[in-house]
């Protein structure tokens, strides 16, 4: 919980320089009562919890527009004092109901990746990974294009006509100059996993790191350890892709000379750009574990993960504790290719991607955690 003590502290600071903005806050190491208790508590002023990155686009659209500013932040301070009020006498605790038993994940031929070796991608030509950018989340998300991407597009909208014509500049400097450069490495271990923890082996059968999940208090009851076998050896994947080296500086130059536009779509550039590439090197997994891709499986069909297996990424609903992340680094080394962890466990450069990568056919997104 790192991360989120040091919210409360970094609020404290903002009390006392007098600054009262609207502040944001959100990630896996923090809940909604958390917020209302401990970091609002410490602010002062309105503070407003996101789940994820898109409630935090919803709020802040919310927060901007004087249709809504004001029902937002009335509704926002009361449910926080509803919960400060409830934080302070615990209401009488019931017995718990019996739990559902797990739903069985059906055992299944384990494929053989190629080697158990680290391989490290220098350079990967970003002709390769711009097929696979997500423009809703370009456009939509960082460039502020509201409404269904791929029609405006389609229908030349003047708005996504602008800003198609900005993100391709852009491409094109990036590639010819070498602005954005992606780098990644990824590697297999044998897996073998017992209730909800997965342990990795090395080449001597020995046990080289150990992760154990949140299984789903409710429904299903999932945890991603089910995905992997507990009889034989399994294998997973891990990888970290990066995009950003460099970019904030040349965004920062671009920024004094007065190009704000391209300044922030070159850092929005290279954010997707990671996204993209560790799409595409899912995808280039998959058909080196033995199981590629349909022909007719279409990019954006691979942007939904419709297809064999799943990737994860530490921090998110299914493998909450971004700590992890310090197991990956030590196993990957990412900081050869350029990736730094901070003590919060988070990547620098902001445009990295780092993944766990199950084969299981039937594994699939789930949320092992409360809001």
């Amino acid at each position: 919980m790192k991360s989120a003590q040091q919210m409360v502290v970094t609020a404290q600071d903002l009390r006392a320089a007098g600054i009262e903005a609207p502040l944001f806050v959100g990630g896996a190491a923090l809940t909604r009562k958390f917020t209302a208790t401990r970091i609002a508590a410490e602010y002062g002023g309105l503070t407003l919890y996101a789940k994820d990155a898109m409630d935090g686009l919803d709020l802040a659209n919310q927060l901007f527009s004087a249709v809504t500013r004001d029902a937002l932040a009335e509704r926002v301070r009361a449910e926080q004092a509803a919960l400060a009020e409830g934080g302070r006498e615990a209401p009488p605790v019931a017995a718990p109901a019996p739990a559902a038993a797990p739903t069985r994940v059906p055992r299944v031929e384990v494929p053989m990746p190629p080697d158990l070796e680290r391989h490290a991608l220098r350079e990967v030509p970003l002709a390769h990974l711009f097929p696979y950018l997500n423009l809703q989340m370009l456009y939509g998300k960082h460039l502020g294009l509201r409404g269904p991407v791929a029609r405006l597009l389609d229908e030349r909208d003047p708005k996504a006509e602008e800003l198609r014509a900005v993100v391709e500049g852009v491409q094109a400097e990036a590639t010819r100059e070498g602005l954005i450069r992606a780098h990644g490495v990824y590697q297999w271990y044998r897996a073998r996993a017992a209730g909800e923890t997965l342990t990795l082996l090395g080449a001597d059968g020995e046990a080289v790191a150990r992760f154990t999940f949140p299984r789903q208090p409710a429904g299903e009851r999932l945890c991603l350890a089910d995905y992997v076998r507990e009889d034989v050896d399994d294998y997973v994947a891990l990888f970290a892709v990066t995009c950003g080296a460099g970019v904030r500086d040349v965004a920062a130059a671009w920024k004094d000379r007065g190009e704000y536009l391209r300044s922030h779509a070159l850092q929005a550039l290279a954010i997707e750009t990671a996204e993209a590439f560790a799409e595409w090197l899912h995808a280039r997994l998959r058909t080196l574990w033995g199981f590629p891709d349909p022909p007719e499986l279409s990019v954006a069909d691979k942007l939904k993960a419709r297809y064999h297996g799943l990737r994860v990424s530490f921090g998110y609903p299914a493998c909450p504790d971004l700590a992890d992340q310090a197991t990956l680094w030590r196993l990957l080394r990412p900081d050869e290719i350029g990736i730094a962890l901070t003590e919060g466990y988070m990547m620098d450069p902001e445009a990295s991607v780092s993944a766990l990568v199950f084969h299981h056919p039937a594994a699939k997104y789930f949320k092992a955690t409360p809001d």
